[in-house]
């Protein structure tokens, strides 16, 4: 089992991975939120969800150390107003349609 940060890491890089499939212009920013992950070009955004997919042996009981993250297109959301969501203001920046 890899440390929280390693995994955390191992969900953005899953994320980067579906943005670079749904986003036409390169990816200016991704964050984490409570809502999932939000991904942003200079034109569009997009909220993603994640999950861990987890391996298992010919029993179905868990294999340990096997599985991985993967991220899906959930929907198009808002784009920044003003900056990022970890900007000085405290309202969200986006919200969904």
């Amino acid at each position: 089992m890899k440390a929280p940060k390693y995994q955390r890491m191992d969900a953005l890089y899953a994320a980067v991975q579906t943005a670079g499939d749904e986003l036409a212009d390169p990816i200016l920013g991704v964050e984490m939120t409570e809502d999932g992950i939000v991904a942003w070009d200079g034109k569009r955004a997009i909220l993603m969800s994640y999950h861990w997919n987890q391996g298992y042996g010919a029993d179905r009981t868990p294999l340990p150390g096997s599985g991985d993250w993967s991220a899906n297109y959930v929907r198009d959301c808002a784009m920044p107003a003003r900056g990022f969501a970890n900007s000085v203001h405290p309202r969200r920046w986006w919200h969904f349609w």
